[in-house]
């Protein structure tokens, strides 16, 4: 019997996470116009490494973006988005758990992407969310309200994909 390895927590990238980063400190400290030049260059990076093939950053610069707009714009929206964010972050680990546990493959393991869409999906969709938020300041709770509900519907999609691995891998022995 082979010891199984638990999944190891993926950290972003050192150039793209330096945008993702920066991009969410010009949105806390309300530097619209350089947030928005920065998320130009983090989607830009994103698309470049989806391009050369590389590993996805995960929500991790997402979570850092949500707490950035938390910061700058309190309230039940933001709020929503952060703990969306972290089911996310917590339905992933659990999928990956439970495929580390009955060695089990999951389908594209690189899903961190709203709804399971797969590749760099929910980091670019989080950047046009970002920048809508920067520019329409009024539009706040329902374009965050939309973002956390994709999330959290992602999250839960992850969650129930561990689920039907454990049956799966149940059901056949």
């Amino acid at each position: 019997m082979s010891p199984t390895r638990s999944p190891s927590i993926r950290l972003p990238r050192p150039s793209t996470a330096v945008a993702g980063l920066a991009a969410a400190a010009a949105l806390a400290l309300g530097a619209d116009p350089v947030a928005l030049a920065l998320l130009a260059l983090w989607c830009g990076l994103t698309l470049f490494a989806a391009h050369r093939g590389l590993a996805g950053e995960g929500p991790w610069i997402r979570i850092a973006l949500a707490l950035a707009l938390a910061w700058r714009a309190p309230g039940g929206p933001a709020a929503a988005l952060v703990l969306a964010l972290l089911l996310e972050i917590a339905g992933a680990r659990l999928a990956a758990w439970a495929a580390a546990r009955t060695g089990t493959a999951l389908p594209g393991l690189d899903l961190h992407s709203l709804i399971l869409a797969g590749g760099r999906g929910a980091d670019l969709l989080a950047a046009l969310a970002f920048a809508a938020l920067i520019l329409w300041p009024d539009r706040l709770p329902p374009i965050a309200s939309a973002l956390a509900g994709l999330t959290a519907m992602g999250a839960i999609a992850r969650a129930s994909l561990a689920v039907a691995v454990m049956r799966g891998v149940r059901d056949e022995t």
